[in-house]
């Protein structure tokens, strides 16, 4: 069977005649994407199902590409390296989820519950998290690249040492949260609050700052070229790359 081709994003670009931060529209027509329905049968029964699932396929993975899931109690399930690609999440009870290895691409999680959960590793590639809670979450090495993170909140979230090219975290509450070498070229962080934020040795070139609160955060080696700051706030508290002079653009400082 002749294959379709494929078409490569090109990663942290966007910014030409399409206007900033253009979207990549792929061209080519999806085949349906169908889920094991005994794995989302069993998923849907909640933690302990997924336990007992897990105990008699000890090498398995469940296949849950595109399947509706909204709104379901998955506090504490195992989902290690789930296939959920397209699957609808939105509202769901992810607390405490092991979600590492799980591929998660395109997937609607908006106002789910990820407190402290586990997605090392984790494909979020273009996911919608729109308001979604993921305080205490580990998301370490993770693929994320023009995920929407529009007012979710992100008190202590480890993101350190994730791809979020383009990503959208406007109005997310960032405090004490960790970007610890993250890439972040081309990322939206207009109004985001960021006390106490960790973004030591990030790469954040081409970003959009505008209105945000940068006050109490760490951007100690730090890559902030050709990005917009607009109204942003800093202070005294506010820790920048050396060498770099916050007098020099367009910040607002509200330091005593």
């Amino acid at each position: 069977m002749r294959k379709s081709p494929v078409f490569p994003l090109p990663l942290g670009e966007g910014w030409g005649e399409g206007g900033l931060r253009a979207k990549y529209q792929p061209t080519t027509t999806r085949r349906p994407i169908l889920s094991d329905p005994q794995h989302v049968e069993t998923v849907r029964a909640g933690a302990d199902a997924i336990a007992r699932w897990r105990a008699g396929n000890p090498d398995g993975e469940f296949d849950l590409r595109g399947a509706d899931l909204r709104g379901v109690n998955l506090s504490n399930a195992d989902l290690t390296g789930a296939a959920m690609s397209r699957a609808s999440l939105s509202d769901a009870d992810l607390s405490h989820a092991n979600l590492e290895k799980s591929d998660l691409g395109r997937a609607a999680l908006s106002g789910a519950n990820l407190v402290a959960a586990n997605l090392t590793n984790v494909n979020l590639f273009w996911a919608d998290l729109k308001g979604a809670n993921l305080e205490d979450a580990v998301v370490r090495h993770c693929r994320m690249n023009r995920v929407n993170l529009i007012g979710a909140h992100l008190h202590r979230t480890d993101f350190s040492r994730s791809n979020m090219i383009e990503a959208d975290l406007r109005n997310a509450d960032l405090t004490d949260a960790l970007f610890v070498s993250t890439n972040m070229n081309g990322a939206d962080l207009s109004r985001c609050s960021m006390k106490g934020a960790d973004f030591t040795r990030a790469m954040i070139r081409d970003s959009m700052w505008i209105a945000a609160n940068m006050t109490g955060a760490n951007f100690d080696q730090a890559s902030l070229h050709r990005s917009d700051f607009t109204l942003a706030k800093w202070d005294h508290t506010t820790t920048f790359p050396k060498g770099f002079d916050p007098e020099d653009i367009e910040f607002l400082d509200v330091g005593v």
